[in-house]
């Protein structure tokens, strides 16, 4: 028969969002464990084909400003199933990206039809040194872009784009560097190179 001492912290659930028990200390693991489990189940409601139901990449440079996510995700997240919409020209997150650097820019999706968010990594002297930002809460991350800034600083807001938000290739507003690719992501890998 187990006993709880008097000290022992409370195991019961959390009535927030995350759902997670209050007994679990460490942020950080729950963030990981979290980013594990949540993860992309199939594409386009499974009939995009190849393994697990994906077959193709889904992002790709907007044409406006941003990134186009293409197809749309059977998504799990937090034990549920849904889907998250095709959407084009998401936004960069406003700021600016230094002269000389590499960011990842993780893109991260929900359910829904404008489920998509771009969040930017640190600003890294190598590609290696860049590295990917948390995966928002309640969401998936679904791939990353990184961007190499050589001849000036990328202004990711403003130049008279669309909205003001620049593209990260074909645009005179951002032409200071080089899109090194896209990489899709079924969940948000534990460590990347």
């Amino acid at each position: 028969m187990a006993y709880k001492k008097f000290d022992d912290p409370s195991a019961k659930v959390s009535q927030a969002s995350r759902k997670v028990y209050e007994a679990f200390w460490n942020d950080a693991q729950r963030r990981a464990i979290q980013s594990v489990c949540n993860r992309v189940l199939c594409g386009t409601g499974g009939t995009l084909g190849g393994t697990a139901g994906v077959g193709s990449d889904w992002l790709s440079t907007g044409g406006t400003s941003g990134l186009d996510f293409t197809n749309r995700l059977v998504l799990l997240i937090n034990g549920r199933m849904g889907t998250a919409a095709s959407q084009a020209n998401i936004n960069l997150p406003k700021g600016t990206q230094g002269s000389g650097t590499w960011v990842k820019y993780l893109v991260s999706a929900k359910f829904g039809g404008t489920a998509c968010t771009i969040t930017a990594g640190n600003e890294g002297a190598s590609s290696t040194a860049a590295r990917l930002p948390s995966c928002p809460d309640g969401q998936v991350a679904i791939g990353y872009v990184e961007y190499n800034t050589t001849s000036g600083a990328f202004i990711r807001f403003g130049g008279g784009t669309a909205n003001s938000y620049n593209v990260l290739t074909g645009n005179v507003a951002a032409t200071c560097g080089t899109l090194c690719g896209t990489c899709c992501l079924f969940h948000m890998p534990y460590d990347e190179a």
